[in-house]
């Protein structure tokens, strides 16, 4: 850090000037001047370490395609949600990154063992009129506003410090379920009693069942909106 030899410098000037110098047009100029640029540089280095003066913050943002949690095989997509804390819109979420991958990922989990870059980042989702869901996610990191404050004032690791980072997911309202563990418990408890009681309308109603048939072969957009509409019946979910 060159401020900090700077002020080494300025503060032997300071008193060289003021102890040493017996002249005294040399002793006011050459004291007085080095008092200014310590003074200047004590000033630098505070706004430095307070405000992060001489850096800005640079914002960058990626998008990528998620896939469901579930059973791949079903017609709708279904994300696991935990809240983190209470009535906090921070989340940790369950999908597959990969569309290919056999287990769901869990997503913003708080790394414990670096727990002040973990307060710097949330998750949230919203539900969209849309077709396919997606994770935004806006990263907010400080670096060197010029070369000149990086000799002036880095020490090492301040250049792309993380200031804040926050991910939405974006899910389609009408095709896709958020769940909690204890929605997913019960969806999974209550699933076999509605399935055979679908299998029996089916049955009495063969007119129906071919309709069901050719809607999910013809439009399967719309037939998965027809089973996420009947499972959030099922698990009282309004919104």
């Amino acid at each position: 850090m060159l401020i900090i030899l700077l002020l080494v410098v300025f503060m032997i000037g300071t008193f060289f000037g003021f102890m040493f110098i017996k002249n005294t047009i040399a002793h006011w100029l050459v004291g007085g001047i080095s008092f200014l640029l310590l003074a200047g540089s004590v000033t630098m280095l505070t706004m430095h370490i307070r405000d992060n003066w001489g850096m800005k913050e640079v914002t960058t943002s990626t998008t990528h395609q998620i896939y469901t949690a579930g059973d791949k095989s079903a017609p709708y997509g279904m994300m696991i949600k935990a809240e983190i804390g209470k009535n906090t819109d921070n989340y940790v979420f369950v999908y597959r990154n990969n569309e290919k991958s056999e287990k769901a990922d869990t997503n913003f989990k708080p790394d414990e063992k670096h727990i002040s870059e973990a307060v710097k980042k949330s998750a949230t989702y919203k539900l969209v009129d849309d077709t396919k869901a997606t994770v935004t996610t806006k990263t907010t990191r400080c670096v060197w506003s010029s070369d000149f404050y990086k000799l002036l004032f880095s020490v090492g690791g301040e250049q792309n410090e993380l200031v804040k980072q926050n991910s939405v997911v974006s899910v389609p309202k009408d095709t896709w379920l958020v769940l909690t563990q204890d929605q997913v418990k019960k969806l999974s408890q209550e699933a076999p009693a509605m399935q055979k009681q679908m299998e029996a309308q089916l049955k009495a109603d063969p007119q129906k069942a071919a309709q069901l048939a050719a809607l999910q072969k013809s439009n399967p957009t719309e037939y998965a909106k027809m089973q996420v509409k009947q499972i959030k019946q099922l698990l009282g979910i309004t919104e």
